[in-house]
């Protein structure tokens, strides 16, 4: 049995990191401490030195917690009350510490950290070890060395699941939800109590009280409230099983914490009762299968093995890295630094980038605005090898050492981040010293990971780019911005012809138009009106004329049902008209429709600037590589199948029936594959594939919830479920549309990203129009622009570009702010 000698509920105040309004302040804390050890001796003499003086122990803690200890965690804090506690005497075998925040969160009553320590594995083992007294003889001290090896070990035992795992405690998070089945329920949010239990296994105690102030973002209890509070806010589940589950499943895998009891209780519940509730604890393991059964069928966007990586990731370190040039070919620049991190950086691989953004210049304000973004390398070059690198790449590039600082740059490599690291020398800054005011390096951070902590100021790289464009006067004068053009080609100078669109909903004004060029005679709306070389010039010109921001040449048809032509074919239909149209001096971006590699090679040589690839890189396994290597832009389209059989894989059963699911679930597949295979995030556009592999209500759905496509979460859909939602929504007068969020298992998230969207002439609309000619469905096309535009489509696919032009200002007026 092990004793306990105790003092609860110690106040004391300190500084420890941020407050509930993230400052340096002196807060209140409470310390509970149970120190083991065995109490026989005291209890016989009733002396205070056969014991743990507990007012010693005390006393230490207070003197420590009001040191200039430049301690920022909880965690790190809590592990020198247990050294303190175990530092007043070798009686001391081990310790239990239960320290309490009150004031670390806004809607929280307090925050706490649970951790049980032995002597040995805060002194370490020879320390541990009783010394001789003096007079003693061997036999005692043996006896007195085994009475506290079994001391330990009892202490260890009681201890519980505490000797293995230490827990981060957020207790009473009081959040507004709609949560229940009753009709009120579903109108009215009501408040629910949610305590948080984070279970981390224990760290080994560093050597240093830098490294003991890094916390592990898992462990870091404001990046897991975000998400939770996130998700509950916005959700409107039905049942509080729902709603428990939900918030441990982003802990564990948006949060990656290990393991977490979470309990929800509703105070409102019950007329009678304090509450009702429930209460799990879920780790990883519970979620890892969540979405076995989400296999695509034959010929879906998913590869066979579902496998999207190009190569075996085997590098050590983390380093993200920003990007910024503002001389010359500013695009080119950015496609070319990218290219060498991925081909010339030494010992490295490129793992992500972010969006591409363009902001105006900081600290020196007389010059170009910049491109930005950032990008994540996985690498053996230790932190001055990687700075030495990316120095010596600048230089390769051309960039002037000589120009004053913060001045005019070809390109500029900073590292923001480098695993863990906390680096402050003459020559380098880790964390960057200047990040926490940099929009322009914060925003494209963000696009890859959020959750990194700046651990020299103790936030999260998502809260300082809040605090950036949400607590500062400043206006937020990043833009991110979607290549459509890279260069001119048919001028002196080609890199002049660069065209930038801003294709985010937050800042697009105007919607881009994409004009449709068939030179086909079997496609199913103006099949044969442009097979001759002077027709589809000519009505090129027309497209140009009417407003056409983009002219998107095919050479195959995709309606349902038609016949490959092959490559040759092709290419003889489509690279003449490019060429021509390049002769006659348009520059307008061109996009060819294929998704043959050859073919879209062929077409970028002869002067197209864009891949529109209706099977996202599935059909061809050449075209990926192809698109990467060319830095283009990557139009990827949802699609199952090819021509000849999408019309029979339209069922989305294994998604509850839930097509804008499946469509997600499916085109994040072909997102991560683009991405593994080198394309830089700025370059992909994504179409969520109208009348491909979908029939007539399926597309409206998708339509109506477009906004869905790109959103963090989606809302299940209760008549999607296939069970009795319909019945129970009777009994108790509710929407069975309202539902909660879906766990999904995305491949990666699709937030940001712009969205194409081609409606144009197709059947669904003739089927509810009875308009069997597709060159009658101008107005019903005029419906599904208005409400693509709605949703958030950046780009529309379009016929009749005239039409509808005047149809999408209009939108853009009513729908863009």
């Amino acid at each position: 049995m092990s004793d306990k000698i105790i003092f609860q509920d110690l106040e004391v105040t300190t500084v420890l990191g941020n407050d509930v309004w993230e400052r340096k302040k002196k807060m209140p804390l409470r310390v509970t401490c149970e120190i083991h050890t065995s109490i026989s001796a005291a209890g016989k003499t009733d002396k205070i030195n056969e014991s743990v003086n507990y007012s010693q122990a005390s006393k230490r803690v207070r003197a420590f917690a009001e040191s200039d200890h430049n301690l920022q965690s909880l965690e790190a804090f809590s592990e020198k009350v247990a050294s303190e506690c175990l530092s007043v005497t070798p009686r001391a075998l081990a310790v239990r510490v239960f320290i309490r925040k009150s004031r670390a969160l806004l809607h929280a009553q307090y925050v706490a950290i649970e951790i049980f320590r032995t002597r040995e594995e805060i002194f370490g083992a020879a320390e541990s070890e009783y010394v001789r007294a003096e007079g003693e003889h061997d036999e005692d001290l043996d006896r007195r060395v085994e009475a506290a090896k079994k001391g330990m070990a009892a202490a260890t035992r009681s201890a519980g699941v505490l000797a293995k795992e230490d827990h981060i405690i957020v207790q009473r998070l009081s959040l507004n939800t709609i949560i229940g089945i009753n009709r009120w329920e579903r109108h009215y949010k009501q408040v629910v109590n949610i305590d948080l239990t984070l279970c981390c296994e224990k760290l080994p105690l560093p050597d240093d009280n830098a490294k003991l102030n890094k916390v592990p973002r898992y462990r870091n209890y404001r990046t897991v409230v975000d998400a939770v509070s996130e998700l509950v806010e916005q959700s409107s589940y039905r049942t509080v099983e729902a709603l428990v589950t939900s918030i441990a499943r982003t802990a564990v895998k948006v949060c990656k914490v290990p393991k977490i009891t979470v309990r929800v209780e509703k105070p409102s519940a019950i007329t009678f009762a304090a509450c009702t509730g429930a209460e799990i604890t879920r780790t990883a393991d519970d979620f890892a299968a969540a979405n076995e059964s989400l296999r695509a069928p034959a010929g879906s966007l998913v590869s066979a093995d579902g496998s999207c990586s190009t190569a075996p990731d085997s590098a050590r370190h983390s380093a993200y890295i920003a990007l910024g040039t503002n001389i010359g070919d500013r695009l080119g620049n950015l496609h070319k630094a990218v290219f060498n991190l991925r081909k010339n950086l030494p010992r490295s691989r490129l793992i992500e980038t972010s969006f591409l953004y363009e902001t105006l210049p900081m600290y020196v304000t007389d010059q170009a605005p910049f491109l930005n973004a950032a990008c994540l390398v996985k690498t053996e070059l230790e932190p001055l090898e990687l700075l030495d690198e990316l120095k010596r790449l600048e230089f390769e590039m051309g960039r002037d050492f000589t120009v004053y600082r913060n001045g005019p740059r070809v390109i500029d490599y900073d590292i923001l981040f480098y695993d863990e690291v906390v680096i402050e020398s003459d020559v380098l800054t880790i964390p960057h010293a200047l990040l926490h005011e940099r929009r322009f390096q914060l925003g494209p951070l963000c696009d890859i990971d959020r959750d990194l902590m700046h651990h020299r100021l103790g936030k999260t790289s998502g809260t300082l780019f809040r605090h950036l464009t949400t607590h500062n006067e400043v206006p937020d004068d990043t833009v991110q911005v979607t290549p459509l053009k890279a260069r001119w080609h048919t001028r002196p100078n080609p890199h002049e012809g660069c065209i930038l669109k801003p294709l985010n909903p937050k800042t697009q004004k105007e919607t881009v138009f994409m004009g449709i060029l068939n030179c086909t005679p079997d496609s199913f709306s103006d099949g044969g009106d442009f097979v001759s070389l002077d027709a589809a010039v000519e009505h090129a010109t027309r497209l140009f004329n009417d407003g056409a921001d983009i002219i998107d040449i095919g050479g195959q048809s995709t309606r349902p049902g038609a016949n490959p032509v092959g490559v040759e074919e092709e290419i003889r239909r489509i690279v003449p008209v490019i060429k021509r149209i390049r002769e006659e001096g348009m520059e307008i971006p061109i996009s060819v429709d294929t998704f043959y590699a050859e073919v879209a090679a062929a077409a970028l040589d002869a002067g197209a600037d864009i891949v529109n690839d209706v099977t996202g890189g599935y059909s061809d396994p050449k075209m990926l590589p192809l698109v990467a290597e060319r830095q283009c832009p990557y139009i990827l389209m949802h699609m199952r199948g090819d021509p000849l059989t999408m019309t029979s894989l339209n069922d989305y059963s294994q998604f509850d029936g839930d097509v804008m699911r499946a469509v997600r679930f499916e085109i994040a597949q072909r997102v991560r594959a683009a991405l593994d295979h080198g394309i830089p995030r700025w370059n992909i556009i994504i179409d969520p594939g109208i009348g491909f592999a979908k029939e007539g209500a399926q597309n409206f759905e998708i339509l109506r919830r477009l906004p869905a496509l790109t959103a963090k979460n989606i809302y299940a859909s209760a008549k999607s479920k296939g069970n009795n939602a319909e019945e129970i929504a009777e009994d108790v007068g509710t929407d069975v549309d309202d539902q909660g969020f879906v766990d999904e298992n995305l491949a990666t998230e699709l937030i940001n990203y712009p969205v194409l969207v081609g409606c144009s002439r197709k059947r669904f609309i003739g089927n509810v129009t009875g308009r069997p000619n597709a060159k009658d469905r101008v107005w019903g096309t005029a419906a599904t622009i208005t409400s693509a535009i709605q949703g958030g489509a950046s780009i529309v696919r379009v016929h009749d570009v005239a039409e509808m032009y005047d149809v999408a200002r209009v939108s853009d007026s009513i729908y863009r702010l």
